[in-house]
């Protein structure tokens, strides 16, 4: 039995006590006496049956391969099978009797005799029992594992993730790991900051551009994951949309704890079932209902909690500064009582807002800074990288090459070696770029290229700066010929290529690259074969074009080399590239057909954005489309070019407005859409902008109006969306040829936009107080039903609910640095929340009858509160 599978185990043991039964019945016939004992053991026979065909259907379900716990239930059965075959045999000894017994039989005397004892078939029975409770408990817990698979697939589908984000995507699959043998002290160090129970939540490793804390991070991920230790990582990269921003951090860090741990799943279902928004709300309410309650609801005591780590690679590389500095805050409140303990291991470059965060959880951290790291332990690591790296190089080399052009077995030699190796001290972003650098194929020239790689030896300094000119410069001064006139037309090329994709607000294919750029794919692979040390070239034009690393960007844009132009003539103006850029995707949107009316031929204004298949938006909008729909305000801003009457932009807008409203709604963007008509009212011109001045504010207006609307249907924005928009409205005026051909009788409208600009909804009960920020981007709301909800001034959403007093809360006021918000509640008590974070910092108690009004001091240190009559 022990060689069969459970599942043809189950099917045998069904068989032989089928068999029992059927002898158990020719004794109850014929053997009057122990009738009694026979009924017992039948009815254990048939209970065992009915247990046993229960786990034969569910290990024959569709999921009955992730039913671990019935696949190791072999002893139950094997006990099942023992106990019934000796059974069977003692049954049927006494139905087979020798000479003698059949004689007396043959004259009609009862031969026949019931083998057991009634104690023997107590004892029997009770085996049988236990047997069978041990496979009905299997039975159980693989029933709720069904269960909770069930669960778990469907808290996964309603969590949105980050694509890529995990250390282990395939898009970064080849990307570097320690050396072994390398960086052994830090990795130690973390190892048992992560096993040690009573230490700090979080780790901070930081250091400066190319010191190597991603490899870290990834090599720490993979060792935690290899261990059962990580639960989640999430790797930011500037200029990866959903990687360059923190709003799917939280949600992506929760999809992959589920996914390591289903008992979570019913649990993060609880908090979305209860808030179905959650996943868009604040990054506070995100940890808090999604990953810190869900943990904290885990059964398990203390003497069984289970360590897991979150790796958070590249922190500063996050846009926004605020989301920084509460993304530290709140890791730092990650202790909670359950089965499940968090610690948090983040890297990041010693930048301004990390540093604020940090500053704001004094204790409970430990930080470690790579470049202070001793320099010989550095220049051993960096050592044992090139040693292995370069005799690879040479090896691979030797093994392509006719013996007259092969290296020397000792290639490159000791005093080399530890050249590049001071070059490169502390940065192992140089030692990577120059080993890839050598190794280009494109070359097939190791000797020569690590020729030129030495040339800059003696310009390299101890600053970073510096260092980065000996990484970069290698790989871009090779592309430059002799010739005055071949060397322009490269360098134009290179701007007219790679300056784009440093710049670009997330990759995107090759091909698409091309199209957005108007230029043949031919060109961009030309332009970008000899680039490989320093950018990710796919060998598929479908495929996604990466810089390896942030400091290739910021060694080419930066703006001290703009007056060094004969030494750096690679550099990158950002401003003229994102202008160009922007002006690009404003023409390829305005080619013909590439924006148009139901682009997507849904035909109904009443299709639900829900119910249109993917594949059916990405047919009707290309990648290349779908960006410079998504960007090109992005880009105009970045550029900061002014905008005018007559020009592009004014131009694009008077034709193609309500065409780009509804990809923007299409594709789950139309909410951002207020933001960007934001940022294009903020680049006018004070002169001569009149025309687009008014239709920029009016579309604002518009789109405000009906923004909810947009983003579930998003035909209506040829219909509710300029069809009720007042008579005098700038957009309405500018597409009333596009009304619905069945409006005969427009409705009646007022002249112009009335005073309201937009009603907030979602409190359950009176509003008895609102406060803005001082700084004008949020508003705050107190209410009878307990609660304080902040919303986004800019778009109208509620981006947290603040919850904690026992009664109405009566009134709200913002600090006037904005940075604090405190409430006045009909509880006797005044609440003090962190405005970022919307985590309550204080309760403050005394009053003895309801507090009714609260005010900050001018300079934001202290606090007023007063009750009414």
């Amino acid at each position: 039995m022990e060689a069969v599978g459970s599942a043809a185990s189950i099917i045998a043991v069904i068989d032989l006590s089928t068999k029992v039964a059927a002898l158990c019945f020719q004794y109850y016939s014929a053997v009057k006496n122990a009738r009694s004992d026979v009924e017992r053991l039948q009815g254990e026979l048939e209970r065992l049956k009915t247990t046993l065909q229960g786990a034969q259907r569910l290990l024959e379900s569709p999921n009955g391969k992730r039913l671990q716990t019935s696949q190791r239930l072999s002893d139950g059965l094997n006990g099942c099978f023992s106990q019934l075959s000796q059974l069977r045999s003692r049954l049927e000894k006494k139905l087979n009797p020798g000479p003698a017994c059949k004689a007396m039989r043959k004259f009609g005397l009862r031969a026949l005799k019931w083998p057991f004892e009634s104690k023997e078939i107590d004892s029997i029975i009770n085996n049988l029992e236990r047997y069978r409770d041990t496979l009905s408990a299997g039975l159980a817990v693989d029933g709720t594992t069904q269960l909770l698979h069930v669960g778990q697939t469907l808290v996964l589908s309603k969590l949105p993730t980050a694509s890529n984000a995990a250390f282990d995507s395939h898009a970064d699959e080849h990307d570097a790991r320690c050396y072994p043998g390398t960086r052994t002290d830090l990795l130690e160090r973390i190892t048992k900051w992560a096993g040690n129970p009573h230490g700090e939540i979080i780790f901070w490793l930081n250091g400066m551009a190319g010191t190597g804390k991603s490899t870290i991070s990834r090599t720490v991920a993979q060792s935690f994951a290899d261990r059962g230790l990580l639960g989640a990582s999430f790797f930011f990269k500037r200029g990866e949309r959903d990687r360059g921003n923190a709003a799917l951090l939280f949600t992506t860090i929760a999809a992959q704890l589920v996914a390591k741990e289903p008992d979570l799943a019913p649990h993060v279902r609880a908090a979305i079932e209860d808030d179905p928004s959650v996943t868009s709300k604040t990054l506070r309410e995100q940890f808090e209902k999604l990953i810190l309650k869900p943990l904290g609801n885990l059964k398990g005591g203390t003497d069984d909690v289970k360590e897991v780590v979150l790796v958070i690679d590249a922190l500063d590389e996050c846009e926004r500064d605020d989301d920084i500095r509460a993304i530290i805050y709140l890791l730092s409140q990650a202790k909670a009582p359950s089965s499940m303990s968090l610690k948090a291991f983040l890297t990041s470059r010693p930048e301004l807002p990390v540093r604020l965060g940090f500053g704001d959880i004094k204790g409970k951290y430990r930080d470690l800074v790579l470049h202070e790291i001793p320099k010989p332990i550095i220049e051993h690591d960096i050592a044992a990288f090139l040693d292995f790296e370069l005799a690879r190089i040479r090896n691979d080399h030797n093994s392509l090459s006719p013996a007259d052009r092969q290296l020397p077995p000792d290639w490159p030699g000791c005093d080399i070696t530890q050249a590049l190796v001071e070059m490169a001290v502390p940065l192992f972003i140089f030692a990577a770029t120059v080993c890839r650098f050598i190794r280009d194929p494109a070359w097939r020239d190791p000797g020569g290229q690590l020729a030129k790689v030495l040339k800059y030896q003696s310009r390299t300094q101890q600053s970073e700066i510096d260092k980065l000119d000996a990484t970069y410069r290698p790989v871009l001064d090779q592309l430059l010929p002799d010739s005055k006139a071949a060397k322009r037309s490269i360098v134009n090329e290179f701007r007219t290529v790679v300056g784009p994709i440093v710049l670009l607000a997330e990759p995107i294919s090759i091909r698409s690259l091309a199209r957005l750029l108007g230029i043949a794919e031919n060109v961009v692979f030309r332009r970008l074969e000899p680039l490989r040390s320093v950018l990710n070239v796919p060998a598929s034009p479908e495929s996604p074009v990466r810089i390896l690393h942030l400091s290739f960007r910021d060694f080419l844009v930066d703006p001290e080399k703009a007056d060094e132009l004969e030494k750096y003539p690679f550099w990158v103006d950002e401003g003229e590239t994102h202008k160009r850029l922007a002006a690009r995707c404003l023409e390829l949107l305005s080619t013909e057909d590439r924006l148009k009316k139901d682009v997507c031929g849904l035909r109904l204004p009443g299709t639900c954005r829900s119910e249109i298949d993917q594949k059916t938006i990405d047919t009707s909008l290309p990648p290349d489309v779908q960006y410079a729909c998504r960007y090109w305000v992005y880009h105009w801003k970045e550029s900061k070019c002014l905008i005018r009457d007559g020009d592009l932009v004014e131009h694009f807008l008077n034709r193609h407005l309500l065409h780009w409203l509804e990809v923007l709604g299409l594709l789950g963007w139309i909410s951002e859409s207020i933001s960007m008509v934001d940022d294009l009212l903020g680049l006018l011109d004070r002169e001569g902008s009149d025309k687009v001045s008014a239709f920029l504010s009016d579309t604002r207006r518009v789109i405000r109006s009906h923004c909810s609307v947009l983003d579930i249907w998003p035909l209506q924005v040829y219909y509710s969306a300029i069809v009720f928009a007042p008579t005098q409205s700038v957009v309405r005026k500018t597409f009333e040829d596009q009304f619905p051909a069945w409006l005969a009788l427009p409705p009646k409208l007022n002249l112009d936009w009335d005073a309201c600009i937009q009603t907030l909804e979602g409190h359950r009960r009176s509003v008895y107080s609102v406060a803005f920020s001082h700084d004008s981007k949020t508003l705050a709301s107190a209410s009878d039903d307990n609660t304080v909800k902040v919303w986004d001034a800019a778009t109208g959403t509620c981006t947290a609910t603040l919850k904690g007093h026992s009664s109405s809360v009566a009134s709200v006021a913002f600090s006037h640095d904005s940075k604090t918000l405190a409430s006045a509640s009909d509880d006797n008590t005044v609440k003090v929340w962190d405005a970022a974070t919307g985590t309550c910092t204080a309760t403050l108690e005394g009053h003895s009858r309801f507090v009714n009004s609260v005010a900050f001091s001018h300079d934001s240190k202290t606090l007023a509160s007063a009750v009414g009559r």
